[in-house]
Formats: structure tokens, sequence, C-alpha cells
């Protein structure tokens, strides 16, 4: 035995181990100091997952954050821009529904005058129905009536006489009704025509 500093050494000779025998030790010691143990890989992985799962989050609430800011503002245009559609689509719908009145000269002369109407083709019991905004500028009673004529300037359809009773500077809705073999697309112009009792 070698003593250095009044401490024992062993030397290899003293030792009775194969070449095999210690390769087996020396690699179960490197193993033992350089591997990982099964929880210390799955601490691991949970930190990658922690990590990624917090970069995500982060993304996620920089999406969200400008959504609330400029989303709102997208959302705002979206909608007005839908309802300027709609509201042009509402206005066409309207203009095509519209008709023009003009006012015959005897009615004319009673007071009686009408210059716009709303169509109704095919409304209550299949007749078609053109209602008619009349105005009054004296007081008047009696019937009126609407007639259409085509581009020809030939008459196509005529209403049944509505009675009415108008005080002066008044004004109401009237329904004129058209028989259902009346072609109102074909009319081109109305002419409002009064007859006093």
């Amino acid at each position: 035995m070698l003593h250095i500093y009044s401490h024992t050494v062993i030397c290899p000779k003293d030792i009775n181990l194969t070449n095999t025998k210690l390769t087996y030790l020396l690699a179960l010691a490197l193993c033992l100091t350089a591997c990982k143990s099964r929880e210390e890989e799955i601490a691991a992985e949970h930190a990658k997952g922690t990590a990624l799962v917090e970069d995500k989050a982060a993304r996620v609430k920089g999406i969200g954050e400008a959504l609330q800011s400029d989303g709102q503002k997208a959302a705002a245009e979206l909608s007005t821009g839908v309802g300027k559609v709609i509201g042009g689509v509402t206005q066409g719908i309207d203009r095509a529904k519209e008709a023009k009145i003009t006012t015959d000269d005897g009615a004319a002369k009673l007071g009686v005058s009408s210059d716009r109407a709303v169509l109704e083709v095919n409304g209550k019991e299949g007749q078609n129905t053109l209602k008619a905004y009349v105005k009054s500028a004296q007081a008047f009673k009696g019937s009126l009536h609407l007639r259409g004529f085509d581009n020809n300037n030939r008459e196509v359809g005529r209403s049944a006489k509505e009675e009415r009773s108008l005080a002066a500077d008044d004004a109401e809705y009237v329904a004129f009704t058209f028989d259902s073999a009346t072609p109102m697309n074909r009319v081109e112009k109305w002419v409002l025509f009064a007859a006093a009792k």
C-alpha cells in the first residue's frame, strides 16, 4: 500500500475486476451522471409547453386587442355600407312603384289635384290599386277616378269611381282600384278626373 499524505490509495492491481466489468461500471457511471431522469425530461417538456402556450396566448391577446379597437371601426364601416345598400334598394323599389299623376282640366277647375301615387299591383282580391295623394284647394264633394294612358296616348284602364268629400285646403290618400286585367306596366301617365255633385 502506498501512503500519500496519510490517505490510502488503492492500486488497480489490488482490485479484481476484469476489463469487461470495468467497462460496464464506467458506462453505468457515465449514464448516471450524463442522462436526465424521467422527471427531469417531463419538467423540461413542461417548460417548453408552457413557453409555447404563453407565446400563443400573447399573440391571441394582441389580436384580440387589435380587433377591439380596429374591429369596432371596421364593423361600424361595414354596417354603414350595408345600411346604405339597403337604403338604396329601398329607394329604388319606392321609385319603381311611384307613379306620376297629372290633373284633368275639369278637376283643376274644381280645385282638386294630385301629383304622386304608389302602385300596388295585384293587391287584395286580385285587383290593382293606385293610392294617390289627392289635394283640394277648395271644398269638394263628388266622385274621383283615374285613367291610365299608354305611350301612344291611348287609354288602357280606368279606375272605379271614388266618392269623396274634402274641405278647403285638405288632402288624403285615395285608393283607386282597377280591374286585374288592366295592363298597369304599360301605363305611361295617369290622369285624375273629378265630377262635383
